[in-house]
């Protein structure tokens, strides 16, 4: 009986050494990420889904088969990045990096390769609308002529605004459907140099006001991906624009916003606007 015991263990060990074997551990490749540039990923494959383990302290975008990454701010700590593209995985680790990087890191033939300067192609075709996250045709049709209704009215908010480095953002109209608020900003640029837009985020911010014992609760924050829109739009020196964005429908607290931030593609202007969760919740149905 005895013998047949420490028989049991040793196959239990042999499993197990087996098993850590098998699962062998590779490191994660670093991209290099700024807050003054944008960092390019293209991949072999529609990419579907990114993922970032500090999601606050990086802007993203998806475009067809590429992914773009931008620091929110200087000195940000790594992080872990998981992309699924077409029916593969792969997990990086986004790594901050003074100065402009201007990079393009190419994984289309699966290997990583680098390229420097600031231009770049990737293989696929771009869909018409290349900020919409629903590939469902039937859906970007809906999402696209709801924007176009939008377009075309009248502008109703003016109180939901803020004013830095003398551009003025602030939301002009809202509406929602079954599953999509609808936003339509305005863009004063009141100086003589072009604000060319390269980011536009939205984040659910929740926990924002409540307090604990005099200190303030953590705060919860949800990144929300456009669904439609236009991507880089260009504000001309001295005039008025508009951008109109679809984001999938949230409901929030009272205590929680919509925190939306605007960067440009060549410059440091970055433009915050916080909107009322009561502005959003109380929106007419498109």
């Amino acid at each position: 009986m005895k013998n047949t015991f420490f028989g049991f263990v040793i196959f239990l060990l042999s499993l197990a050494a087996g098993s850590a074997s098998a699962q062998k551990v590779t490191p994660l490749s670093d991209i290099a990420v700024s807050d003054s540039s944008t960092t390019y990923m293209v991949f072999n494959g529609p990419v579907s889904l990114v993922d970032v383990g500090m999601a606050g302290n990086y802007l993203v975008k998806i475009e067809a088969n590429a992914v773009f990454v931008r620091a929110r701010k200087k000195n940000t700590v790594p992080t872990p990045i998981l992309i699924r593209y077409g029916s593969e995985y792969w997990m990086g680790r986004l790594v901050y990096a003074p100065g402009p990087v201007m990079q393009l890191y190419d994984f289309k033939d699966g290997t990583p390769s680098l390229n420097n300067g600031t231009g770049f192609t990737y293989s696929g075709s771009t869909p018409d609308n290349e900020l919409a996250m629903d590939k469902s045709a039937e859906k970007k049709e809906v999402i696209e002529s709801n924007l176009l209704k939008l377009r075309k009215a009248k502008e109703e908010n003016q109180s939901v605004a803020v004013v830095e480095n003398d551009l003025v953002l602030s939301l002009a109209n809202i509406r929602n459907d079954k599953d999509f608020t609808y936003l339509r900003f305005k863009v004063i640029n009141k100086t003589n140099i072009d604000y060319n837009v390269d980011f536009i985020d939205f984040q659910l911010v929740e926990n924002s006001k409540k307090k604990f014992l005099g200190r303030k609760k953590n705060e919860a924050r949800r990144p929300l991906a456009p669904s439609g829109g236009e991507s880089n739009q260009n504000i001309t020196g001295r005039s008025t624009g508009y951008l109109t964005y679809a984001i999938p429908l949230y409901a929030a607290t009272e205590n929680g916003y919509l925190e939306v931030t605007l960067r440009e593609l060549n410059g440091a202007r970055v433009l915050v606007l916080p909107i009322p969760s009561k502005v959003i919740n109380r929106a007419s149905t498109i």
